[in-house]
């Protein structure tokens, strides 16, 4: 059990390493060293912990890529080469994704940006105008429905997005929620 808790420490090293170089921008946890944890997991050696991490990753990031975790896999008849492959296919998988979203959202920041132009053109003469008329025929009662708003167009998340949400909080009129009796 030493080389495990030395081989965790060591794993432990390297993460705490990385935070120091960029401390106010870098946060990670730490691995436990308690023997006892990794005994109700079966893990006593270093070559255990690795292998039980590496089908944590391959189950995680399977979401990464295709939206699910991965509960199909048969990590019990994978040998370990077979589960850093399918981590590797995972990840470019899962890259390829985070790109195609990327592109998505910002095609969307761009709709929404020219929505925003053909209003002011129409006549609404600026931006607030604009997002006024837009949001007019809408009831908010929480800065929620603004975001609720905001995500309707695709582009909750982005940081134009952010940046629309505080403004649209300064624009629209809340009413009050009146409860049935």
């Amino acid at each position: 059990m030493n080389e495990l808790v030395k081989h965790i420490e060591a794993i432990n090293a390297k993460t705490q390493a990385w935070i120091d170089e960029d401390p106010g921008n870098r946060w990670a946890g730490m691995i436990t060293t308690d023997v006892k944890h990794w005994e109700e997991y079966g893990i006593t050696t270093p070559a255990q912990y690795d292998r039980y991490m590496l089908e944590q990753d391959v189950y995680e990031i399977h979401k990464s890529a295709y939206g699910v975790k991965g509960r199909h896999y048969d990590f019990d008849n994978m040998t370990d080469q077979e589960l850093k492959d399918e981590y590797d296919r995972l990840c470019k998988v899962a890259s390829d994704e985070y790109e195609r979203e990327q592109k998505f959202y910002a095609e969307q920041v761009e709709e929404f940006k020219a929505l925003v132009q053909k209003t002011i053109d129409l006549g609404a003469g600026d931006e607030e105008t604009a997002l006024r008329w837009l949001t007019s025929g809408q009831k908010f009662y929480h800065s929620q429905d603004v975001e609720g708003w905001v995500w309707d167009y695709n582009i909750l998340f982005t940081d134009y997005g952010k940046e629309l949400v505080k403004k649209l909080e300064k624009i629209v009129t809340y009413e009050e929620w009146l409860e049935a009796a």
